[in-house]
C-alpha cells in the first residue's frame, strides 16, 4: 500500500510553526478563552431555542408577529363593514310616534297593495278600509267561502295584514316608542312615560286591530268599544277578522293579542269567558275519547264544533258543562267550577241536550227547579218585582220569575210555535221538535246563563221552524240577555256557516281550528 501524503492545506496546530509563521502569537491567551466562548454559546443557544420553537409552531409564530402590524389598522377597518349588517333593521323605524301621523301612506300600504297586485284585473282603492277590498275582491271573482282560489287568497292576505302592522308600528314589545305610538293612534289623552304603564294601558282597551291598520290610510279615528261583547258584535257586523297568527307576527303584535289570539274578535286584552286545557276524557281505563284538548271562548263567539260522529264533541261539551268524569282544567272568568259551586256552574254554562225526552216531569217544574240553582234567581228578586203578590195566575208568575220581553222563555216558545199548554206535559209526550224547542226556550230565557252549549239544538226541526231559532240563538251574545258566547255542534255545514264565528274541527288526535266551515 502506498502511503497517502499529508494535506498541505490543514491547519496547523496552535503553538505549530508552518514557513517561519508564528501562529501561536495569534491565538488568544489560555486564560480570556473559556469566558468568550461561554458568551457565544449562550447566544447561540438562546438562538437555537428560537428556531426549534418556530419551526415546531410556525403558527403561533405568525399570530405573534401579525398584531403589531394589523393592530393600529383594526379599529378603523373592522367597525366600518359591521354598520351595513345593521341595515335590515331600519324597517322597525315606524315605531316612530312622528311617523305614522305623515300624510304620505304608502310606505304604510306596501305590503297590502303587494297583495292586491297580485291580482291585476281588480282595482284596488288603497284609501278605502283593507277588509272591504278583500271582500270586494271575492266578489269581483265570485268566489264562494271554501273554494280554493279564496281561501289561498286569503292566507296570503293574512300574511300582508300582519306585516302591515309590524311595519306601522313596529315588532319590538320592549320599546317604548313603539308603545306611545299606539297611544297616540288611539288617541289617548294621557301617555304614560313609562313602558309597563303604557303597556297595560294600551291592553285595557277593545279596540278592533284591522282597525289600527286602517286609520292612517282612511283617516278614521280607532273606535272604543266599552266592553268585548259591543267589539265582537262590531266585528262579526263588518267582517274585520284579524288572523290569529302568521308567521310574520312580531313581538309587539303577539303581545297586544295574546290574550285573545282567536280569529275574532281581536281584542287588546281579556280574560277568556271560558277555557279548556289539556282536556280529556277516557273511555276506558286505556282508552281516550280525545285528549289534549285547548280552547278559549270569549264574548260574543259562537264556537262550532264540527266532526265525525263518535268523535267527542258531545262529551267535550259534558265535559265543559261539569258533567262528566274529565282531565284538565275547565274555568269560568278564571276560576274553576268549584268556585261557583257545582249547581250554580251548570246553570251558568249550561248543556242543552239534543234529546230532552228523558227528563222527568214537565218542562215548567223543569224550568222552576233549574232556576232554583241559579244565584241570580232568589226569593229576594221575586219579592222586590213590582207583580210579586199581585192577583195573577201561576203562568204569570212563572214570567215574574223569569223575566219578561226577548228573554221570556214562555215568549221565545209562542214565536217558535209551540202553543201555551206544552208547558204542563209530560217530557215524554212531547214530540221532539217540541222538547227540543222548550227546552232551547227555557236556554236562552233562564237568568245568569252565560254560555250555552248545544247539541245539534235544531236536528229534528224542519227548515223553516230551524231558520227561526237559529235567528234567536245567535242574537243572544249581540243583545242584552245574559248569554255572552254559545258552542254549537252540527253537522250541517250550511248551519255551520251561517252561525258561526269560530270554527274546531275535532279530530283523533286532538282539535284543529279553522278560518271557517269544512
Amino acid at each position: 500500500m502506498s502511503r497517502s501524503k499529508p494535506n498541505k492545506s490543514a491547519k496547523p496546530q496552535n503553538g505549530s510553526r508552518k514557513s517561519g509563521s508564528r501562529v501561536a502569537n495569534n491565538a488568544p491567551p489560555k486564560s480570556t478563552i473559556p469566558k468568550s466562548q461561554k458568551k457565544a454559546r449562550r447566544k447561540q443557544l438562546k438562538k437555537l431555542q428560537k428556531l426549534q420553537q418556530t419551526s415546531q409552531n410556525p403558527q403561533q409564530s405568525q399570530q405573534t408577529k401579525r398584531p403589531k402590524r394589523v393592530q393600529p389598522v383594526q379599529p378603523a377597518r373592522a367597525i366600518q363593514p359591521v354598520q351595513p349588517a345593521h341595515q335590515p333593521k331600519q324597517p322597525e323605524q315606524p315605531k316612530q310616534p312622528k311617523q305614522p301621523e305623515q300624510s304620505n301612506f304608502v310606505h304604510h300600504r306596501a305590503y297590502l297593495k303587494a297583495f292586491f297586485a297580485k291580482y291585476p284585473s281588480f282595482s284596488y282603492d288603497s284609501s278605502r278600509p283593507v277588509m272591504s277590498e278583500f271582500y270586494h275582491m271575492c266578489d269581483h271573482f265570485r268566489w264562494e267561502r271554501g273554494d280554493e282560489e279564496r281561501e289561498e287568497a286569503r292566507d296570503y292576505f293574512k300574511d300582508a295584514l300582519v306585516q302591515e302592522f309590524n311595519t306601522i308600528y313596529g315588532t319590538d314589545h320592549n320599546s317604548l316608542v313603539a308603545w306611545q305610538s299606539l297611544c297616540r293612534v288611539l288617541n289617548l289623552d294621557v301617555i304614560p312615560g313609562e313602558l309597563e304603564a303604557c303597556r297595560q294601558l294600551v291592553k285595557s282597551m277593545h279596540v278592533n286591530i284591522v282597525d289600527l291598520v286602517d286609520t292612517r290610510a282612511t283617516q278614521a279615528p280607532v273606535t272604543h268599544f266599552p266592553s268585548e261583547a259591543a267589539l265582537s258584535s262590531y266585528t262579526i257586523s263588518t267582517g274585520k277578522y284579524f288572523p290569529k297568527e302568521s308567521a310574520y307576527a312580531g313581538g309587539l303584535l303577539s303581545l297586544t293579542s295574546s290574550q285573545a289570539c282567536q280569529d275574532l274578535p281581536l281584542t287588546m286584552t281579556s280574560q277568556p269567558l271560558l277555557s279548556a286545557k289539556n282536556l280529556g276524557v277516557l273511555k276506558d281505563k286505556d282508552t281516550p275519547i280525545f285528549s289534549d284538548v285547548s280552547f278559549d271562548l270569549h264574548e260574543g263567539d259562537i264556537l262550532v264544533l264540527q266532526g265525525r260522529s263518535g268523535g267527542g264533541k258531545s262529551t267535550i261539551l259534558k265535559a265543559l258543562a261539569h258533567l262528566n268524569v274529565y282531565q284538565g282544567d275547565v274555568k269560568l272568568h278564571g276560576e274553576p267550577p268549584s268556585k261557583y259551586g257545582i249547581p250554580a256552574y251548570r246553570t251558568r254554562v249550561l248543556y242543552v241536550p239534543q234529546r230532552p225526552s228523558m227528563l222527568p216531569s214537565t218542562p215548567r217544574h223543569f224550568l222552576t227547579t233549574i232556576n232554583g240553582f241559579s244565584s241570580r234567581a232568589s226569593h229576594k228578586e221575586k219579592a222586590q218585582s213590582p207583580t210579586y203578590g199581585a192577583a195573577s195566575s201561576e203562568h204569570d208568575d212563572d214570567r215574574t220569575q223569569f223575566g219578561s220581553g226577548p228573554q221570556d222563555p214562555f215568549q221565545i216558545a209562542k214565536e217558535w210555535g209551540l202553543a201555551d199548554d206544552v208547558w204542563d206535559r209530560g217530557w215524554v209526550t212531547l214530540s221532539g221538535g217540541e222538547a227540543q224547542r222548550v227546552l232551547l226556550a227555557i236556554a236562552a230565557g233562564l237568568r245568569g246563563t252565560e254560555v250555552l252549549l248545544l247539541d245539534e239544538p235544531t236536528s229534528a226541526l224542519d227548515g223553516e221552524t230551524s231558520a227561526f231559532v237559529e235567528k234567536t240563538l245567535t242574537e243572544l251574545p249581540k243583545s242584552a240577555a245574559s248569554v255572552k258566547a254559545i258552542v254549537w255542534i252540527t253537522h250541517s255545514r250550511e248551519q255551520s256557516e251561517r252561525v258561526g264565528t269560530r270554527w274546531i274541527n275535532v279530530t283523533g288526535h286532538g282539535i284543529e281550528e279553522s278560518d271557517s266551515s269544512e
